[in-house]
Parts: structure tokens; sequence; C-alpha cells
């Protein structure tokens, strides 16, 4: 494999990681308005209706931005030394 084949491969990679970061910074956000939402809509309410599963898959996807930007640093890092 060429030196060029893997510049491509990992360019095609890079550009999936950032669309997939676009789309977990999309997801979080969604779930922010989604939030308040719930929040206004518990002011009628006795107790919240925001689920306690909200708040974990706010700190997964939070964990998945992590990962990526750590997968962009190294494929950046990789690149960097062909």
């Amino acid at each position: 494999m060429s030196i060029e084949a893997i510049r491509a491969a990992t360019a095609d990679v890079r550009d999936q990681l950032t669309g997939a970061h676009h789309g977990v910074v999309t997801a979080r956000a969604q779930l922010a308005v989604a939030a308040r939402m719930l929040a206004d809509l518990s002011r009628n309410h006795s107790s919240s209706l925001i689920p306690p599963e909200h708040l974990r898959a706010d700190e997964q996807l939070a964990g998945c931005l992590e990962l990526i930007a750590g997968s962009l640093a190294c494929i950046d890092r990789f690149v960097a030394g062909l």
C-alpha cells in the first residue's frame, strides 16, 4: 500500500469521525432541548418528568465526544508521521 493510499484511507476515516462528532454534538443539543421542555412540563407535576436515563445518555454522549476527539488526534499524529 502506498503512502498516498494510506493518506486517502486515513482522510476517509477522519471525515467519518468528523461526521460522527457532528452527529453526537447535535444529539446532545437535542437532548438539552428535550430536557428544557420536560423541565417546563414538570412544573405542573408533583415529580420530574425527566427520566434518569436522560442524564446517563448525555454522559455517554460526552464520553463519545472524548473518544472521537482522541481518535482524531491519533489520526492527525499518524498522518503527520508519514
